[in-house]
C-alpha cells in the first residue's frame, strides 16, 4: 500500500516506480480512517507499461469512484437495461484497433520527441444500446472541436472506453469533452459541456413475481421458464425493466423454493414439455405428435386452476419427461452432440447430481431435508461408479442429465429474450442448503452439521439447514460460491441474497439441543466484508442483500461500501420513500408478506396511522379503494432509490378491475405456517395484461413522471 499527500482542495498526489516487467500494472484506492473504505471494484483501473521506455514517466489522474456509478456497471445494466442483449455480443475488444490502443503507447509504433502520448479512460457505465463514446478537444491532433474529427474510444470491458492520441508538448495544456454518439443516427447524443445542468441519478422499476405463479394459454398449471418470455413483453409495454423471480432449484416434493437439494440444478416442474417435444421434432425429425398431443392435453386439464396443485402438477411432469425420453430413444437423445458438450462442460456439478438423485430414490424415509445425506449407505466417492455408462443406473442417470438440459435450454432462451428488450432478470439466493442436498454429500465440510441454522426469539426458530462452514470456504478462495454464482450468472443479471445478516453472523443452534448463540460474536464488520467480497468477485451480477428486521448497525455500511443494494418495505421503516438511500430496493411488499390491500385491511390500526401520515385526511376509506393503491405505487416510483421492484399483485391493484376477488389469495408465502404457501398463481393471463394498453400506458406514465428508465 501506497500512500499518498493532499495537495489543494480534494487533489491528492503520490509516486511509485513500477518495473517494465510488470506488464499490466492493476490498482485501486482506499481512505483509510477509523475504517478502510475501498472503492468500488467492479471496474478494475489498470495501467499498461509494456512497450515504454526505461525511465519513462506517466502521469495519471483518477477520481474516485464511489459504490453509485460502479453498480452500473453490473451486468444487469451493461447486458439488459443499457445494453439491451448487445453488450456481450459487439464488444469492442474484438476489434484489432483496441488492442493496439492496449498495448503500443505510440500510435503506429511510432515516437516523436516534442509529443505526449495521452491517453483518456472514461468509466461510462449509463450508456444506451447502439451509443457510442467519443472524444474531442483543442489540439489539432483531436480535430480541434470538429465534429468530423473527433475520436472514437473503445471499449474494453466493464463500461471502460479508451482513446489515445499523441500531443505536441507546445499544445499543453488544452480543453476536451466527451461526446456520446447515436451510432446509427449518426448524431451527438450527449455532450460533456461545461456549463450547468441537473444530472438525475439513473433509476428504474421492476416487478416480483415467482415464476411458479406466472401464467399464460401454454402453462401447465404452473409458471414455467418459457413464460418469462411473455412476462417480459408485458414489461416493455408497462415501462419495467426487471423481472424478480424467487429460487428455482431443485427442491424435490418440497413445495417451498428455499428448500433446495442442490444449488446447482433447476427445477423439472418449471420445464414445458411442448418446448421439449418440439426440439426433437425438429432437429431430428422424430415424430413427436403423440407426446405434443399429451402435452397439450396436461394444459387443458391442468391450466385452469386458480391455485398450484403442487404435488399432482409435479408428477405428470416427471411422467410426460419420461414419455418424450422414451418416444424419442436413449441413443438418439446421446447422439446430440449440443447435448453431450453441455454434459461435458456440465460435468463437475451434473454428474454428482445425478448420482445423488439415484440414491436419493434408494434412500427411502431417509431422504427428505431433515436428514443427514452423508449418513447414507453410498458416499460421494462412488458417485463415478453410480454414473458409470455400464451401470445398472444409467439410464436413470441420462433420464437426470436430459430433464437438466432441456431446463438450462429453456430458462437461458426466455433470459436471453428478456435481455434482448432490455429486461433484466433478477433471481434469489437462498442463505442456506438442506442437509440433505447434492451439496452436503459432495463437500459436507463446507457445513456446519453439528448444528441448525435459525433466528433467536420466543419461540426460537429452527430453520433445519446447516450452517456454513466460512473458514472451511476461504480455505480455497470460496470454489464453491464461485461456482455456483458463475453457473447462476448463465441466466440472471442480478440476484437478491436471502438473509443477507446470515453472511456478518448467523444464529446456530447444536443439534443435539439447547439454545442457541450468534456465531461469530463480534467482528461483524470484517466477517461481513470477507464474506461477501468473496462473492460479489464470484460475478458481475447486480447484488440487493434482504437486510430486514434486526439489523446490527455494522450491516448497512458494509453493504454501501461494497455498492450492494439494501431493502426497504414501506411499512417495515418510517415510511418515508423520499428519504431512502440511492442503493436501495424499494418494495410496497414482499412474497413473504400480505400485498398492500390485504395489508390494509388486516392490519386497521397501523394502515390508519399510515394514511393519515402519508396519504390523506378524514375518515380513512375501508377496501382499499384502487386510488390508495395507486398512491402508494407512485411513493414508491418517486422515491430516491434506484430500484422500485413491487409485487405484481400490488401493480394490479392499481385498477379496480384489474384485482383479484379475494386479497386472501393472494398471499404466497406465510412464515411460520405450511397452510396455503406456495400455491399462488397470478389470476390474469400474461396475453391478457400484454393487450390491455389502457392499463400498461397509466403504469408506463407514472414509471415516466417519475423518471425512471431515463437512460440520461
Amino acid at each position: 500500500m501506497i500512500s499518498i499527500e493532499r495537495k489543494e482542495g480534494e487533489k491528492w498526489e503520490g509516486t511509485v516506480q513500477v518495473p517494465l516487467t510488470e506488464g499490466v500494472v492493476k490498482y485501486h484506492y482506499v481512505v483509510l480512517a477509523k475504517t478502510h473504505r475501498y472503492e468500488a471494484r467492479i471496474a478494475d483501473r489498470s495501467i499498461n507499461v509494456q512497450g515504454l521506455p526505461d525511465g519513462a514517466k506517466v502521469y495519471v489522474q483518477d477520481s474516485f469512484r464511489s459504490p453509485k456509478p460502479a453498480t452500473l456497471a453490473t451486468s444487469c445494466f451493461s447486458r439488459a437495461v443499457f445494453g439491451k442483449g448487445k453488450t456481450s455480443k459487439t464488444l469492442e475488444t474484438q476489434n484489432p484497433e483496441v488492442e493496439h490502443a492496449k498495448i503500443t503507447w505510440s500510435p503506429n509504433g511510432k515516437s516523436d520527441s516534442d509529443g505526449v502520448t495521452v491517453r483518456f479512460a472514461l468509466f461510462a457505465p449509463r450508456m444506451d444500446a447502439g451509443h457510442s463514446v467519443w472524444v474531442q478537444g483543442k489540439p489539432a491532433a483531436m480535430g480541434s472541436f470538429s465534429d468530423s474529427s473527433k475520436i472514437k474510444m473503445a471499449n474494453i470491458g466493464s463500461q471502460v472506453f479508451i482513446a489515445q492520441v499523441e500531443v505536441p508538448r507546445s499544445e499543453f495544456p488544452f480543453e476536451y469533452k466527451y461526446v456520446i454518439v447515436d451510432s446509427i443516427l449518426i448524431g451527438s447524443v450527449k455532450q460533456d459541456e461545461a456549463f450547468n445542468y441537473y444530472n438525475p441519478v439513473f433509476k428504474a422499476a421492476g416487478v416480483a413475481i415467482p415464476v411458479s405463479g406466472i401464467k399464460t394459454r401454454d402453462s401447465t398449471g404452473i409458471g414455467e421458464f418459457l413464460d418469462i418470455k411473455k412476462m417480459a413483453d408485458w414489461c416493455v409495454r408497462s415501462g419495467l425493466q426487471l423481472v424478480q423471480i424467487l429460487p428455482i432449484n431443485d427442491s424435490g416434493e418440497d413445495p417451498s423454493p428455499y428448500s433446495a437439494c442442490s444449488a446447482f440444478a433447476l427445477h423439472p416442474i418449471y420445464v414445458q414439455p411442448k418446448s421439449v417435444c418440439s426440439y426433437y421434432s425438429s432437429k431430428f425429425g422424430v415424430d413427436m405428435s403423440g407426446p405434443l398431443g399429451w402435452a397439450q392435453s396436461l394444459v387443458d386439464k391442468l391450466n385452469g386452476n386458480w391455485k398450484i396443485d403442487y404435488p399432482k402438477i409435479l408428477y405428470e411432469k416427471k411422467k410426460i419427461l419420461d414419455g418424450i425420453f422414451d418416444a424419442v430413444g436413449k441413443e438418439k437423445i446421446l447422439s446430440d452432440k449440443d447435448f453431450t458438450d453441455w454434459i461435458e462442460k456440465n460435468s463437475k456439478w451434473l454428474k454428482v447430481y445425478a448420482a445423488f438423485k439415484v440414491q436419493m430414490e434408494k434412500e427411502k424415509g431417509f431422504n427428505n431435508k431433515w436428514f443427514d445425506c452423508t449418513t447414507w449407505s453410498k458416499r460421494v466417492t462412488e458417485a463415478e461408479n453410480i454414473v458409470n455408462s455400464n451401470g445398472p443406473d444409467y439410464d436413470h442417470v441420462v433420464r437426470v442429465y436430459f430433464t437438466q438440459y432441456h431446463l438450462h435450454c429453456q430458462l437461458k432462451e426466455a433470459s436471453e429474450y428478456a435481455e434482448g428488450l432490455g429486461v433484466a432478470l433478477k433471481g434469489d439466493l437462498p442463505i442456506g442448503v438442506t442437509r440433505c442436498s447434492q451439496d452436503v454429500w459432495a463437500e459436507p465440510n463446507l457445513f456446519k452439521l453439528d448444528r441448525n441454522a435459525g433466528a433467536p426469539g420466543d419461540p426460537e426458530q429452527n430453520w433445519g439447514f446447516p450452517p456454513y462452514n466460512w473458514d472451511q470456504m476461504h480455505r480455497d478462495g470460496c470454489s464453491w460460491w464461485r461456482r455456483r454464482l458463475t453457473h447462476m450468472e448463465q441466466y440472471f443479471h442480478a440476484y437478491r441474497i436471502d438473509h443477507v445478516l446470515g453472511f456478518f453472523r448467523m444464529w446456530e443452534i447444536p443439534k443435539s439441543g439447547g439454545g442457541g448463540r450468534y456465531e461469530p460474536n463480534g467482528g461483524l464488520r470484517e466477517n461481513g466484508l470477507r464474506n461477501l467480497r468473496a462473492i460479489q468477485t464470484a460475478s458481475n451480477m447486480m447484488i440487493c442483500g434482504e437486510d430486514l428486521g434486526n439489523v446490527p448497525p455494522e450491516v448497512g455500511p458494509v453493504l454501501l461500501e461494497l455498492g450492494i443494494l439494501g431493502l426497504k418495505i414501506q411499512r417495515w421503516c418510517d415510511g418515508k420513500t423520499w428519504d431512502y438511500g440511492y442503493l436501495t430496493v424499494a418494495a410496497s411488499s414482499c412474497h413473504d408478506c400480505s400485498p398492500c390491500r390485504l395489508w390494509w385491511n388486516e392490519n386497521w390500526g397501523e394502515a390508519e396511522r399510515f394514511y393519515h401520515e402519508f396519504i390523506g385526511q378524514g375518515n380513512m376509506p375501508g377496501g382499499p379503494p384502487d386510488w390508495i393503491s395507486q398512491k402508494i405505487i407512485k411513493m414508491h416510483a418517486e422515491s430516491s432509490a434506484m430500484w422500485t421492484i413491487n409485487p405484481i399483485q400490488d401493480y394490479l391493484d392499481m385498477w379496480e378491475n384489474m384485482r383479484s376477488q379475494n386479497p386472501k389469495s393472494d398471499m404466497i408465502n406465510r412464515p411460520g405456517s405450511t397452510d396455503g404457501c406456495w400455491i399462488w398463481r397470478c389470476h390474469k393471463r400474461m396475453e391478457d395484461l400484454i393487450d390491455n394498453s389502457k392499463f400498461n400506458d397509466f403504469v408506463k406514465n407514472m414509471l415516466k413522471g417519475a423518471k425512471r428508465g431515463e437512460v440520461y
